[in-house]
């Protein structure tokens, strides 16, 4: 989520209803009155609100609500523009982005999902989590979970503590996987998932780090990447940034230690006594970015690149760029609205994207190996140490 600036919350929490025509109301007039281009899609936008209200106003289920209001919005062709309802991971992040401290936790076994065909698709894998530990892979498809069929909330609300067994479809060929399912935040989940990630690689003597950032969200995420540039990665000779997949938040801050002049600067409590801290990154950068880098990891990304800090690795990223703040409906649903249009030094990135100066097609071969992160350790491994 790219936020909007100096935004109101439209609706507090705990304002449940039982109604959904109540719901709907809230809905439109959140679209009526926050929607970005309300004005020059106005007739438009009208349309669409007399189609699916009635739909809305006469469901009979949250789940025929949210199907309703997403019917509409898929309509409107706009990114950050969604229904979640508690049976929905991204109500959890919503959650977490209005409540700082205290969002509801969500059950989790390290892996976010999307519905597909008769079961939920991995989309992310994250680092150090039980998704990751028990090998699944970004594209596998869950179907079942102890027998049952899956889905990424509700079907393992219970099972929080437990081992679990999945079903999992891989190119048509079912595997099992055990997992133990985890309950916090969903904000938290990512940011234990960035701090986790922070590694080196080396190659051919060179030593690289390694750092994914899965969420642009606060600042505790810019914390934990300076954490890592200045802490266990400062030693390294080069760096990779990985913005692929996850969300965004906001673009300010994040790439200040790789344009920071390069200092060791020392702090000497005696002679020979004293603590040496490094100021600044200017060692050799790739970032790598795909269809999943959305938001203000697409600001970021057309940032580095114009600036030439860095070679961007991957695929073209998602054309997901409009700004947003969540909105609670009621208890049980959350409605995400682009609110601003967004322009990065003249350039209009939703709907076009950023592409890379070094396309990697494919993401990942036959046996999970993330081509894109290998084709980034190869153009660092044969660049000069600082």
């Amino acid at each position: 989520m790219l936020h909007a600036l100096a935004l109101l919350v439209l609706a507090a929490p705990g304002q449940a209803s039982s109604s959904y025509s109540a719901a709907w109301d809230k809905v439109q007039s959140a679209i009526e009155t926050r929607y970005y281009a309300r004005g020059a899609r106005k007739a438009e936008m009208e349309r669409l609100l007399a189609k699916y209200g009635p739909r809305a106003k006469g469901a009979t289920s949250d789940e025929g609500f949210e199907a309703a209001v997403n019917s509409m919005i898929g309509e409107f062709k706009d990114s950050h523009f969604e229904l979640f309802t508690k049976d929905d991971q991204g109500f959890y992040l919503m959650d977490g982005l209005m409540h700082r401290s205290g969002a509801a936790p969500m059950p989790e076994v390290g892996a976010w999902f999307k519905k597909d065909g008769p079961g939920y698709q991995v989309r992310m894998v994250l680092d150090g989590g039980e998704a990751q530990k028990a090998g699944l892979r970004k594209g596998d498809i869950v179907t079942l979970v102890d027998g049952k069929p899956f889905t990424p909330v509700a079907s393992i609300q219970d099972k929080v503590g437990q081992s679990v067994h999945l079903t999992v479809d891989r190119d048509g060929t079912m595997l099992p996987a055990d997992v133990r399912v985890q309950k916090e935040g969903a904000l938290e989940m990512f940011l234990d998932a960035s701090r986790d990630s922070a590694r080196i690689i080396d190659r051919n003597g060179k030593k690289i780090g390694y750092f994914h950032l899965w969420t642009q969200a606060n600042d505790d995420f810019k914390n934990a990447l300076s954490g890592a540039v200045y802490g266990k990665l400062k030693d390294t000779d080069a760096f990779i940034l990985d913005l692929r997949d996850g969300f965004g938040g906001r673009p300010e801050g994040y790439a200040d230690p790789f344009y920071r002049p390069e200092a060791h600067i020392e702090w000497k409590t005696s002679p020979t006594q004293g603590m040496t801290e490094l100021f600044g990154y200017a060692r050799p950068l790739v970032v790598l970015i795909n269809d999943g880098s959305r938001s203000a990891k697409e600001v970021l990304s057309f940032i580095i690149k114009k600036s030439h800090r860095a070679v961007l690795v991957g695929s073209t990223t998602a054309g997901n760029v409009l700004g947003t703040f969540p909105m609670r409906v009621n208890d049980w649903s959350y409605l995400e609205i682009p609110m601003v249009d967004v322009v990065t030094d003249g350039v209009r990135l939703e709907g076009k994207g950023v592409s890379p100066d070094l396309p990697v097609p494919q993401e990942y071969d036959s046996n999970g190996n993330d081509l894109v992160l290998a084709a980034a350790v190869d153009k660092l491994a044969g660049k000069g140490s600082r």
